[in-house]
């Protein structure tokens, strides 16, 4: 993993490190190619990220995603890049859901990269400093190479602090986030509980273009320099990312991919072990598209759904229906989360629209909370599951109440207490669910799948 890397890293929990994050990718993006990758995800700050300059973001996800799957992922992830940042959505010393070796310290000292902490100031004195030192002498297994300081204000305690910083800790300041801009920022990335804005709503990249204002008060030669001091690690043997076609020469696997609003491409793990396994990935552009690419032998539909986009989606007709006829003939598809509910007959959005939608899945549903963290649950695959025949952990990003539901067979029985509920659509070739899988935790679905698919290009 020879590329400049770092891990940034909060010492506190909040949405501080979302700011710096986006700062650092706006600034840096202007110098190099930068590959973002959450360690544990956080919707505002996927999404932030997403939105930005850089290449797509990436998640480790420490509760799927064992030690050595975590470091290959990081390691394919890092190639043809020029920079890699991770970003922890915990606090440095803090693990993801209590699961050993997932704190932001451990990922620094195994992949050997530097972290760069980021203080919140807001509304601090020189008291704060003391987190600063605290973590320097609980972390002492991973360089600390610099600090980032978010909204110090400019009243005699915010200069206490900041000289505090300067003269006590011990640790570069390599950036300074003004209190206004930081401000800005956090009203329109995190808004407060139940306020409603008044007007125009501001713009959906609002929160990217302060980013990229902060970006001009960091100091990134200086983080440069400390990217640049990233140890030496041994390459991971591959097991995951690795070519899984055995049928070589024989018949190309081609696989179209939906992207494009309403649906914002979450877990794209999957797609990087589609495409190491010897997959011809097509896009498929769900708003603009009025039909599958030509020759693809079958289709993932994964992500995280833009409510106020859904209607671009209902609207393309030549679409909804050509995806309803393939998947009814029997295309192998896996969709996923948001995927999943587009393949609805039709969908209620938390503001109340209804959308009629592919209908290839004979159920209506409202959508009732999005979660900014994945909620876990431990489920088996059913006999009826086409794809998945193991008990497995997947993860779930909103609460769905079903108002039609006329199904018999379904993927998933979910564990819950002492009892068990059914989860998921056995349709066709076709494995929908709510949840959302991961590939680096399933290698056995993707052979599953890939056998589908290469079994349908030779139908064709």
């Amino acid at each position: 993993m020879p590329v400049p890397r770092f891990i940034l890293a909060g010492t506190d929990a909040g949405p501080a490190v979302d700011l710096a994050a986006g700062a650092l990718l706006a600034a840096f993006t202007r110098r190099r190619a930068v590959r973002p990758v959450l360690l544990g995800l956080k919707l505002p700050l996927w999404r932030l990220l997403y939105r930005g300059s850089g290449k797509a973001p990436r998640v480790v996800d420490p509760a799927l995603h064992s030690q050595a799957v975590s470091v290959e992922l990081i390691e394919y992830w890092s190639e043809r890049v020029e920079m890699l940042m991770a970003v922890a959505t915990c606090p440095v010393l803090d693990s993801w859901e209590g699961v050993e070796g997932s704190r932001p310290v451990d990922y620094a000292a195994r992949l050997d990269a530097p972290l760069i902490l980021v203080l919140d100031a807001r509304d601090r004195g020189a008291t704060a400093a003391a987190s600063v030192l605290g973590v320097r002498a609980l972390a002492s297994q991973a360089e600390i190479g610099g600090l980032i300081v978010v909204g110090a204000e400019e009243t005699p305690a915010g200069r206490e602090l900041l000289q505090s910083l300067r003269r006590d800790v011990g640790v570069p300041l390599l950036g300074a986030i003004p209190p206004q801009l930081t401000e800005q920022f956090m009203r329109q990335h995190v808004p407060l509980p139940g306020m409603r804005t008044i007007g125009p709503k501001p713009p959906a990249d609002g929160a990217v273009r302060l980013c990229e204002e902060a970006g001009t008060y960091l100091q990134l030669d200086e983080l440069d320099e400390v990217a640049s001091r990233r140890g030496f690690v041994p390459a991971a043997q591959r097991r995951l990312l690795i070519h899984r076609d055995r049928d070589v020469g024989r018949v190309e696997l081609s696989v179209a991919i939906a992207w494009g609003a309403p649906l914002q491409p979450l877990a794209l793990e999957n797609i990087d072990v589609l495409q190491a396994g010897g997959v011809r990935l097509q896009p498929l552009n769900i708003v603009r598209d009025r039909a599958l690419p030509e020759g693809v032998s079958g289709l993932l539909v994964v992500g995280q759904l833009e409510e106020e986009q859904l209607s671009a989606f209902a609207a393309n007709t030549p679409l909804l229906g050509e995806l309803a006829r393939a998947i009814s003939a029997g295309l192998p598809t896996m969709a996923f989360g948001g995927g999943a509910l587009l393949l609805l007959r039709r969908l209620a959005d938390s503001h109340g629209r209804s959308h009629d939608l592919v209908g290839v899945i004979p159920a209506e549903a409202e959508l009732i909370e999005w979660y900014d963290r994945p909620r876990y649950v431990r489920v088996s695959a059913t006999r009826e599951n086409p794809y998945d025949e193991s008990d497995n952990v997947l993860y779930e990003l909103f609460d769905l109440e079903y108002l039609v539901l006329e199904q018999d067979h379904f993927a998933y029985r979910v564990a819950t207490g002492n009892t068990t509920q059914a989860e998921g659509f056995a349709v066709h070739n076709c494995l929908a669910t709510s949840l959302y899988p991961s590939f680096a935790l399933s290698p056995a679905m993707v052979d599953r799948f890939m056998a589908a698919v290469r079994l349908s290009a030779l139908r064709q």
